[in-house]
């Protein structure tokens, strides 16, 4: 299991980015938010809460303990070819 901190420590790193890459919030519910830009995210200075603010200007406010991780958008793992295949 992937301790809070190293969580919140990505979403902060993701943040830092540059050039910036968007990146989705997995929650254990199941949702996903996506942060498109910095300018949509805010991080308590503890870590302990992340707020998203959507494409409607809704406030999305998470409680990190429930934070699943955070993943970059749109990069998908890359197989290694199959022996013999070409």
């Amino acid at each position: 299991m992937v301790s809070l901190g190293m969580v919140i420590k990505s979403i902060r790193e993701f943040n830092r980015t540059v050039p910036f890459v968007p990146y989705e919030i997995h929650m254990a519910s199941g949702e996903r938010y996506s942060v498109p830009h910095p300018d949509f995210i805010s991080i308590s200075p503890a870590g302990s809460y992340v707020v998203i603010i959507d494409a409607h200007e809704r406030p999305h406010h998470l409680n990190a303990l429930v934070i699943e991780r955070a993943s970059l958008v749109g990069r998908r793992r890359r197989h290694k070819a199959r022996k013999g295949s070409a």
